[in-house]
């Protein structure tokens, strides 16, 4: 599977069109940050694991793999052991490179070129990818409406993140999280509409140690300007901070910091997990919607920087 690198200075990303347009390696001198598959063919396995997967058109779980909009019922695949979808396709399709720089890269996934696409989304779209290194990784998503109908879909990436980055452990690791509440979930790790205020293990406003504790939680962010951090995750070992900043379309950060992994993964989505769902029962959830021929993008960003 080809690969193709993109670099500034110190900073290197390793990205693979065909496997999602996924970056498998994003990496600052010496430092690696990202967490990657040992190979770039090992991602077929698991394509939402490992690396930073393209989660489209929707991020998080979809209850019961079914959900209505504007009166209709569709049905998804079924591919969480808790019986929902999770995630979206976008991981597992190959994109086409439109540009290719020293810096940079663009590619794009265009459902009129895959037949298969339309048995699993019934709406006709291009997603364009523009990723760029230097003073950070930036990755803009572009998604433009190609059919004749209003569709709707939600954006994210899943960045897993070594954890510790230096010789340290993962439980010394602090995270710092712009988030105003906390959405609460069911067993099956679904959002049941509420959302609860930070408390415990939950309160990342200040700076709070991972410790021994585990995540999979889904976190409804604060209004932001686009240069303020949306999350700060810091390894002491290493004196490096990791921060993601994101356009204000970026409602909805998840952590997952699983029980025996050596990663923290933080996703900026634009919807909360289920968001058709939610918003079927007249819940804000994020979910976005584009009428014919129209387009949305927005812009996330890693950087590294000193305590």
């Amino acid at each position: 599977m080809n690969t193709i690198t993109i670099e500034a200075q110190s900073e290197r990303a390793v990205l693979v069109p065909e496997a999602g347009c996924q970056c498998l390696s994003y990496s600052v001198g010496a430092l690696e940050v990202i967490a990657g598959p040992d190979s770039p063919d090992s991602w077929r396995q698991h394509p939402h694991r490992l690396g930073i997967p393209i989660l489209f058109p929707w991020p998080g779980r979809v209850a019961g793999a079914r959900f209505t909009y504007r009166g209709k019922s569709y049905r998804l695949p079924v591919n969480d052991p808790r019986g929902n979808s999770i995630h979206g396709f976008a991981c597992e399709r190959p994109f086409t490179v439109l540009r290719h720089g020293p810096y940079f890269m663009t590619a794009l996934l265009d459902s009129g070129a895959d037949s298969s696409i339309s048995a699993l989304w019934p709406w006709p779209f291009q997603l364009e990818l523009d990723y760029e290194v230097g003073n950070g990784l930036r990755l803009k998503a572009t998604v433009r409406n190609t059919g004749t109908e209003a569709m709707p879909f939600g954006f994210g990436a899943h960045p897993y993140f070594r954890a510790p980055l230096g010789s340290g452990s993962r439980s010394d690791m602090t995270l710092k999280l712009a988030a105003e509440s906390r959405w609460r979930l069911d067993a099956r790790m679904i959002p049941d509409g509420a959302l609860e205020p930070l408390a415990g293990k939950f309160d990342f406003i200040s700076p709070r140690a991972i410790d021994a504790d585990t995540y999979d939680d889904a976190f409804h962010m604060m209004p932001n300007e686009r240069d303020e951090p949306r999350a700060r995750l810091k390894d002491p070992s290493a004196r490096v901070t990791v921060e993601i900043r994101a356009d204000r379309a970026y409602g909805e950060f998840v952590v997952y910091v699983p029980p025996s992994d050596p990663v923290v993964a933080i996703e900026p989505y634009t919807s909360a997990p289920d968001a058709f769902n939610l918003a079927a029962r007249g819940i804000e959830s994020g979910m976005l919607e584009l009428w014919p021929g129209e387009t949305w993008s927005a812009t996330f960003e890693i950087r590294i920087s000193a305590p």
